[in-house]
C-alpha cells in the first residue's frame, strides 16, 4: 500500500521533556491501526501531529506524500481537507443553539471557498451522513440535546460529512456506557469495511477496537513500545505488563 503518513526522526518536547520520539513509522493508505498505550505515552500529541495541529521539535511528518511539518500555516488547512479529526473533546460551544444538521454540516466547511454558502449538494450530504448514524430523525434537535452517544455519532457524521481520507479519533468511547461502545466499534467497523479510508484510533479500552483493526502501536513515554500486527503487539512484553492481570487478548469481547 501507498503510505499515508509518515513520521521521521520525531521529538517534541514541553519545555525541556521529551514527550514524543519516533524514529520512523509510516501508515499506510487503507489500514486501521489502534494506538494504545498508558495515560501520559503522547497518543493525543501524536494524532495532533499527522493532522498538522503541532509541529515537532525535530523531524518530518509526511501525508500524502506532502511534507506538512514545515509548511507554512495557511497551508495546513489545504492538507487538513483530507483529515477528518475528532479530539477528546468536542470543539464546540454547548451553549450555542446550534441544531445537529447545522453541526454536521460544518464538516462540509472544509471544501468550501472561504464565505461561500452551503449549497443543496453539501445538505445531501450531511442528512446521507446523517442517516448513516442513525441520527436523522433527530436534525433539528440542538446537539446539547443529544446523550453522550449520540453526540459521538454526530461528531463521526460531521467528519465523514467531509469526505476525508484519513480518519483520526482520540479515545472516541470515553464516558460511554457499554452498549454505546459497541454500537461505535460496529461503526468504525463498517466505515473502514465500506469506504475504504485510513483509520487510527486511540483508546485505552482493547473492547473498543473492532475485528478490522489489523495493526497497533503501542506507546510508552513516548517512545514506541511495541508495533505491527495485532496479535504480537497485544503479546508484547510491555503490553502483558502493562494490562496486568487482564487477557491482552483479540477480537471482540
Amino acid at each position: 500500500m501507498n503510505p499515508s503518513v509518515v513520521l521521521s526522526d520525531i521529538l517534541v518536547r514541553r519545555g525541556v521533556h521529551a514527550i514524543l520520539q519516533i524514529d520512523q513509522l509510516t501508515l499506510a493508505a487503507g489500514s486501521f491501526t489502534g494506538l494504545i498505550g498508558p495515560n501520559g505515552a503522547g497518543k493525543t500529541t501524536f494524532l495532533k501531529l499527522c493532522c498538522g495541529l503541532i509541529r515537532p521539535n525535530r523531524g518530518t511528518v509526511f501525508f500524502d506524500n506532502q511534507r506538512i511539518s514545515d509548511s507554512p500555516f495557511w497551508r495546513i488547512p489545504h492538507y487538513r481537507k483530507s483529515i477528518g479529526y475528532i479530539p477528546q473533546q468536542a470543539e464546540y460551544n454547548a451553549h450555542l443553539p446550534f441544531t445537529l444538521r447545522e453541526v454536521t454540516a460544518m464538516g462540509r466547511r472544509s471544501l468550501k471557498p472561504l464565505f461561500s454558502r452551503l449549497n443543496r449538494t453539501d445538505y445531501e450530504r450531511t442528512d446521507f451522513w446523517l442517516e448513516e448514524m442513525g441520527l436523522y430523525e433527530r436534525r433539528n434537535q440542538t446537539f446539547r440535546s443529544l446523550s453522550g452517544g449520540q453526540q459521538q455519532k454526530a461528531l463521526i457524521a460531521r467528519a465523514m460529512a467531509g469526505e476525508p481520507r484519513l480518519l483520526l479519533l482520540d479515545e472516541p468511547g470515553a464516558n460511554l456506557d457499554p452498549s454505546w461502545k459497541i454500537q461505535l466499534r460496529e461503526i468504525l467497523d463498517r466505515l473502514y469495511c465500506t469506504y475504504s479510508i485510513t483509520v487510527l484510533l486511540i483508546s485505552h479500552e482493547l473492547d473498543l477496537i473492532g475485528d478490522s483493526c489489523e495493526r497497533m502501536i503501542l506507546l510508552n513515554q513516548g517512545r514506541i513500545a511495541a508495533e505491527g500486527p495485532r496479535r504480537e503487539v497485544l503479546q508484547s512484553p510491555f503490553a502483558l505488563q502493562w494490562f496486568g492481570q487482564r487477557p491482552a487478548t483479540e477480537g471482540k469481547g
